[in-house]
């Protein structure tokens, strides 16, 4: 896979985490807060696989945040039982995901 399909993938893998990340976060008293967060988490470790198999460059770094940022808000979008508080956190969320996998 090239670089293209490996941006493609990762940010699929990383807005799905981080919905259900922001998801646990903004519903912690729902039954399935904990699940979520536990999804997460196993997602996060399939992303960074991808993340480390290249060497990314700025322009690529950019993009993946860019691809992130509209499939994450897309799929928050999708999820209304998940509490308006979503889109407040979405950019501290996306910021400290692409920082723990050195894409920022």
């Amino acid at each position: 896979m090239g670089k293209k399909d490996d941006i493609d993938q990762l940010t699929n893998l990383l807005s799905r985490s981080l919905r259900h990340k922001i998801g646990s976060i903004v519903n912690e008293n729902e039954i399935y807060a904990a699940k979520y967060a536990k999804d997460a988490e196993n997602i996060m470790r399939e992303t960074e696989k991808i993340a480390e198999k290249q060497n990314w460059n700025s322009y690529d770094k950019g993009e993946i945040n860019r691809k992130l940022r509209i499939k994450l808000k897309k799929e928050l979008i999708d999820k209304e039982f998940i509490g308006d508080k979503k889109f407040e956190i979405m950019g501290e969320e996306i910021s400290n995901a692409l920082k723990e996998l050195r894409l920022n």
